[in-house]
């Protein structure tokens, strides 16, 4: 349909029945052509059933999921109609151990209807990004785990789908690649293509979304661009602190010292203060403190991660350590 989203999600309700499970609760975004969109949030939270949904492999209880205008209903004729559009990359590994490297990248660009030869331009463009120069010819039963994700990574991109789905693409690869992937991913968007990528980590989500949907036990708790965010919380600052091992300093007094929000980890005590007053108690806790009894201390603007503290009362960290594994979700 002309000018419609790339995707466009209405109230997406999604119960698994064996056991109970409440797994996305009356979700609803939209997704443009040239966007960047994130799902964000803790393992458990609902994201990759909704992707699931997305590309017609499970269908929602209730509400409704639209691909260029046209509804998707699971098992009619979805999956084809899907994979002629969009390029999901699960987070599981695809079943394609006898494969080489360079055989899997140039058959899934052929696949989607480039020539032979476009096709072989393309997967050495993306070997070379990729840095999968000296795995072209090794099965890709014989790879590691982060090669494999960066092969299968390389076979979403190929082809130059109108839509990319990505679950948790930089699991696995060495920190010095993921700003590569980002960056091809980014070409994609600039060049008209929608991007959907599911993510816990926040710090990436911060870099490359154009706009992000926080989920949290099956709900959006937030959406928008992470700026907008972040703009609730910009009257506050966080101090951070981190006590010398051994120096003798009562964490809890120095939380006390510290005034407004606190909270003590172990050595670690942290605070958010007004913005405004952020130097003035940063001057006062050093006063109180003697040389070389504060191994670290830092100021810190509030981030995604704050966001998401500050909607739930907890942090990303504490629920994945407490989240229980959703029909397979994560």
């Amino acid at each position: 349909m002309r000018n419609a989203p790339a995707y466009e999600v209405r109230h997406l309700r999604k119960v698994y029945n064996d056991p109970k499970v409440l797994a996305n609760d009356g979700i609803t975004f939209s997704v443009q052509p040239g966007e960047t969109f994130g799902l964000l949030g803790p393992n458990g939270a609902g994201k990759s059933t909704v992707v699931k949904q997305l590309v017609g492999l499970v269908a929602p209880t209730s509400g409704e999921v639209r691909l260029f205008g046209e509804p998707i209903v699971a098992g009619a004729g979805a999956e084809m109609r899907v994979g002629r559009t969009v390029a999901y990359l699960p987070q599981a590994v695809l079943p394609l151990g006898e494969l080489k490297v360079n055989e899997a990248l140039r058959w899934t660009g052929m696949l989607r209807g480039l020539g032979k030869k476009t096709a072989q331009t393309e997967a050495d463009e993306l070997i070379e990004v990729l840095q999968l120069g000296s795995i072209v010819d090794r099965q890709m039963r014989k790879l590691s785990g982060g090669q494999k994700r960066l092969t299968h990574i390389g076979m979403t991109l190929a082809g130059r789908l109108p839509v990319l789905i990505l679950d948790e693409p930089t699991a696995d690869i060495d920190p010095s690649l993921r700003r590569k992937i980002w960056g091809l991913i980014g070409d994609r968007t600039r060049h008209g293509a929608a991007a959907i990528l599911v993510t816990h980590d926040v710090a990436e989500a911060e870099h490359a979304l154009g706009r992000v949907a926080i989920i949290d036990r099956g709900k959006v708790v937030a959406s928008g661009t992470p700026a907008e965010l972040k703009a609730d919380l910009s009257h506050r600052t966080r101090i951070e602190l981190v006590v010398a091992e051994g120096a003798g300093i009562d964490v809890r007094q120095l939380a006390r010292e510290m005034g407004g929000d606190t909270r003590v980890r172990g050595r670690h005590v942290s605070a958010w203060v007004p913005a405004d007053l952020a130097l003035r108690t940063l001057e006062k806790v050093m006063a109180w403190s003697e040389p070389g009894q504060l191994e670290d201390v830092r100021l810190v603007t509030p981030g995604l991660e704050d966001v998401y503290l500050e909607l739930r009362g907890h942090a990303f960290e504490e629920d994945e350590a407490g989240s229980v594994d959703q029909a397979g979700d994560d």
